[in-house]
């Protein structure tokens, strides 16, 4: 297969990744549509790139065990403290990360909403000393105003990039 349709596969995870990102971002929602993407284009480019029988079973366990804590866990959080999107996300993105590097993937995830979380804490502080001290003209005002959520596909979509580029797929780019 020669090398440039073979970069373009390997892209696809990544570009959808971020795609689910952007989304997250501007809607602070994940679609459905995006989150089976990410999942359903495992299998032709995990075929297409000769993939392991092996390695992808234990692509597909690692998936099956992520979306069953994902789904517990969605189950009996507080209504909006986990969303469903945020689920999904994780369980999709999960089928393209080897089974060894599932960890790397949760903590990754994990340190990435963390300083996602302080981000957004700190713009609320910026918001209340410009409250506090300034009237500034009306588009500083609209800025300063924005109320930023948590879009955690930010988070998932830096875990599982890093994850993925520790991968099996990695292989192909070196060899």
């Amino acid at each position: 297969m020669p090398q440039a349709i073979q970069l373009a596969l390997l892209a696809i995870f990544p570009a959808l990744a971020l795609m689910a990102m952007l989304n997250d971002f501007r809607h602070y929602r994940i679609p459905n549509k995006l989150n089976l993407a990410i999942f359903a284009s495992f299998f032709p480019v995990a075929l297409l790139l000769g993939m392991p029988w092996e390695v992808m079973l234990w692509h597909i366990i690692g998936f099956a065990v992520v979306f069953a804590i994902m789904f517990a866990l969605f189950m009996i959080m507080p209504v909006g403290k986990f969303g469903g999107g945020d689920a999904k996300m994780i369980s999709a993105s999960a089928i393209w990360i080897d089974w060894h590097l599932l960890p790397t993937f949760i903590v990754m995830t994990m340190l990435a909403g963390g300083v996602l979380a302080i981000v957004m804490w700190l713009w609320r502080v910026l918001q209340v000393e410009y409250g506090v001290w300034m009237q500034g003209d009306a588009t500083l005002r609209k800025v300063m105003s924005y109320q930023v959520k948590l879009p955690y596909g930010a988070a998932i979509a830096a875990g599982g990039i890093y994850a993925y580029t520790q991968s099996w797929w990695q292989t192909l780019l070196a060899g």
